[in-house]
Parts: C-alpha cells; sequence; structure tokens
C-alpha cells in the first residue's frame, strides 16, 4: 500500500510541476506581448507626431507655391519689359556711336 500511493503522489506532483510550467510560460509570454506593445505604441506615437509635422511643412510649403505662383507672371512680366527696355538703349548707343565717330575716341579715354 505504501509503494502504491507514492507512485501516486509522483504524477500529481509532476502534474502540478506542469501547470507550474505553462503558468510561468504563459506569464512570460504576457510580459513579452505587453514589452511589444508599448514598443509599438512608441513607435505609433513617434510616427503620429512626425506625420502632423510632415503635414504642417506640406502645408506650408504648398501656400508657398500658390505665393510663387500668383508673384510670378507679374515678375517675368517685369522682366521682359526691362529686357525690352535693355535691348532698345543698346540699338540706341549703337546708333549714336555710329552716327559720332568722335564720341568713340572720348569714351576709349
Amino acid at each position: 500500500l505504501l509503494g502504491s500511493s507514492a507512485t501516486l503522489c509522483l504524477p500529481k506532483m509532476s502534474q502540478k510541476d506542469a501547470q507550474v510550467q505553462k503558468a510561468k510560460q504563459l506569464h512570460d509570454a504576457i510580459e513579452k506581448m505587453t514589452e511589444d506593445t508599448e514598443r509599438l505604441e512608441a513607435e505609433v506615437k513617434k510616427l503620429a507626431e512626425e506625420k502632423v509635422a510632415v503635414e504642417k511643412d506640406l502645408s506650408f510649403r504648398l501656400q508657398r507655391i500658390k505665393e510663387i505662383e500668383s508673384g510670378m507672371p507679374q515678375k517675368v512680366q517685369q522682366l521682359q519689359h526691362l529686357q525690352q527696355l535693355e535691348q532698345q538703349k543698346e540699338a540706341e548707343y549703337m546708333k549714336m556711336l555710329e552716327a559720332t565717330p568722335t564720341l568713340v575716341q572720348v569714351l576709349k579715354k
């Protein structure tokens, strides 16, 4: 009788040991998942903050594009006008030099 009750205790102990080991494995798995969750939450938060910053920068740049596009035609028109005036003045200057050879001598000095 004594021997048979000892063998009955061993399987109960190993079953208990198995349950303890299973509980430890579950606990470790939960801890790892918690760590992974915290890491991912931090990454998501960082990405969300970066997204806000990029959207703000994009908004600023789009506004700047509108400003450039609205002012550019006027600047192009001013440039064309100035280039025309410059060509006219150069033509007048060349005519004057051709018409007055003595002026060329004076300018050379």
